[in-house]
């Protein structure tokens, strides 16, 4: 990069780069001068000042732009999504600045901001997924030789755990029983009883559903409109049909067995693109009988509870929910499993009474 210039001309600061100086029409002093200094090191010359200096060198957000872009062909909708808005948490930032006036303090300021304004710890490594490509990008196009992100890690946050909330036994039926209409009902029914994602619940086609085998196939899911595969490969899975769940099934077969393919519909007889209307009646119905609020995706917590805190074995609650492994299912719910005050251990007790084992 060149050096920058100025220039006294009868009290008023001149700049430039190379032969060319552009008065800045600002008091010679060097406050002003400092102010043009920070724009130049920022590649924010703008067009008011008239200048036009390291032509070629892309901004950054072009870059972002890029990259966001090039996913789009190979990652799912719903993750897309997810990029999109995370470059609400990048561009308004780094605005119009250029990729190689980007320093690795820049990127601790823009974390620093994230963290004040009390964004969690995975959207913030959202957002420097993109910007870290954005810059490979530059590296590979030779406009920069180091990646600022890849020098800086993001600061450790106090960390907050949500503890899950599961509804009661009673809670569901009050639930169920002020539901708006039956389709309202059959969908939260079959919520509570499967473990299912609403998405995967909404994806359900009749004929996922085995009625003489009491079995559920699982093998794609709604998220912003679009039918997807599932979350990861072990969410494609035939799950049992509980005698509670098939009821609500049955009652949906007569709400729109013979209108569609999707077991839910919505007012134009075609399947929901999200779960957003559901959720407003999910809401309404805890406002109404004055339950405490919780998120939708909290009937799928209350069926792994209710589950392993009666006694089921955790492998079949790990199958059924979709989990890639039973450690998954521990980590999370492995509070809500019955404790015995003393292990009992019988066949080693009888092997070894005495202090002999003849």
């Amino acid at each position: 990069m060149k050096k920058l210039r100025f220039k006294n001309r009868n009290g008023i600061l001149y700049f430039g780069v190379g032969d060319r100086l552009i008065s800045s029409k600002l008091k010679f002093t060097n406050v002003n001068k400092n102010i043009i200094i920070g724009k130049f090191r920022d590649g924010r010359l703008n067009e008011e000042l008239g200048i036009g200096i390291n032509e070629g060198t892309p901004m950054i957000n072009d870059l972002l732009q890029e990259v966001v872009e090039d996913k789009a062909v190979f990652v799912k909708h719903k993750t897309i999504i997810a990029y999109r808005s995370a470059l609400k948490n990048i561009m308004p930032y780094f605005e119009d600045r250029l990729v190689t006036n980007i320093k690795p303090i820049d990127i601790k300021k823009w974390h620093d901001i994230l963290i004040a304004r009390g964004l969690k710890r995975q959207t913030i490594s959202t957002a420097r997924v993109l910007l870290k490509e954005a810059f490979n990008i530059a590296i590979m196009s030779e406009f920069v030789e180091t990646n600022p992100v890849m020098m800086v890690q993001i600061p450790r946050m106090k960390r907050v755990k949500r503890k899950q909330k599961p509804f009661s036994l009673d809670e569901i039926d009050l639930i169920l029983d002020n539901c708006p209409n039956q389709q309202v009902k059959n969908f939260l029914g079959i919520s509570f009883f499967t473990g299912m994602r609403s998405g995967e619940v909404l994806a359900l086609e009749w004929e996922d559903i085995d009625f003489e085998t009491d079995t559920i196939s699982i093998s794609k899911t709604i998220a912003q409109g679009i039918i997807n595969t599932p979350k990861t490969y072990s969410s494609y899975r035939d799950i049992e049909m509980l005698p509670n769940a098939r009821e609500f099934f049955k009652n949906q077969q007569l709400q729109t067995g013979m209108k569609n393919s999707y077991l839910f519909l919505n007012t134009k007889d075609t399947y929901y693109g999200s779960n957003l209307a559901l959720y407003k009646n999910y809401k309404s119905i805890l406002k109404r009988l004055n339950i405490e609020a919780r998120t939708l995706h909290n009937t799928r917590h209350t069926f792994a509870s209710m589950m392993l805190n009666n006694g089921i074995d955790p492998m079949w609650v790990s199958n059924t929910l979709g989990h890639e492994n039973l450690d998954i299912t521990l980590k999370v719910y492995a509070h809500f499993m019955p404790r015995k005050e003393k292990m009992v251990i019988g066949f080693l007790e009888k092997r070894y009474k005495n202090g002999t084992h003849h």
